[in-house]
């Protein structure tokens, strides 16, 4: 799954701020659209572990952008008739935000499962972790012996060296030639593997958990998103009560007959 594409900031791929809330006079304005809803769905990847969640998700956007293009429209159409109509436009109002709910959760437990699923792969990482660690510090040992084994040797090189070159020095000196060319090539390969346990060390310490970091923020971007469209539908409410309360009831047509008192 391409979740690097997924990891885009929340702010970057929402719609412009929210439409301003319509005025009494000469009437609210036609809202504006609402924001852009996120879907995991949209990277189109055939291969998804958790394929069945996807599906549904796909299904309740779908359901969801069907039902609010219609529900929007009608709203706009009756706001702009500057009559007091909250009872119909509250209730398209309700049954979008009844299917936006409906399409977030499916989300939700799809980035849910996968956040479930890569807590579970993270913590085997760390035990690898851990168990890499510990050989790094073996190695750090035997390159610290490695060396002192090596210092001992030239010093014992050097003194066979200062003394009458006999025969039996020579070969001892020769011998510890030869342990010395032995102890560099194991502390070269001790070193080499020290040093690439650092570097695997560091590398799956940096990207450890990015995949589980990101997943969470796909989280956090779909609630953000459910209070800014959320936000957004409440201001429409708002633009046609706001209809309503700028209606004044008229005066009677005439006055109304006092009780026991024949009607003029």
């Amino acid at each position: 799954m391409k979740v690097l594409l997924l990891f885009v900031f929340l702010w970057g791929i929402l719609a412009p701020g929210l439409p301003l809330r319509g005025q009494a006079t000469p009437g609210p304005e036609t809202p504006a659209s609402p924001p852009v809803a996120p879907i995991a769905g949209q990277q189109g990847d055939d291969t998804d572990r958790f394929g069945a969640l996807l599906e549904e998700v796909d299904h309740q956007h779908a359901a969801f952008e069907k039902l609010q293009a219609q529900n929007m429209a009608e709203v706009a159409r009756l706001l702009r008739t500057r009559r007091c109509q909250i009872s119909r436009i509250g209730g398209d109002l309700d049954r979008t935000i009844t299917a936006m709910n409906n399409y977030l959760d499916a989300e939700k437990k799809y980035w849910q499962t996968w956040n479930d699923a890569e807590e579970k792969r993270v913590e085997g990482q760390r035990t690898t972790l851990a168990s890499m660690e510990t050989d790094k510090e073996r190695t750090a040992t035997l390159i610290d012996k490695e060396k002192e084994g090596r210092e001992d040797l030239e010093r014992r090189k050097k003194d066979l060296e200062q003394s009458p070159r006999t025969q039996q020095i020579i070969k001892e000196i020769d011998d510890l030639v030869l342990d010395i060319t032995e102890s560099e090539k194991r502390l070269a390969e001790a070193q080499k593997y020290f040093d690439s346990l650092t570097e695997q060390i560091k590398n799956m310490k940096t990207s450890i958990e990015a995949r589980l970091i990101g997943i969470r923020q796909s989280l956090y971007r779909l609630e953000a998103w459910r209070l800014q469209t959320t936000a957004y539908y409440e201001k429409q409410r708002a633009a046609a009560q706001e209809v309503c309360n700028t209606k004044q009831p008229g005066a009677p047509r005439q006055p109304l007959s006092t009780p026991g008192s024949n009607p003029q």
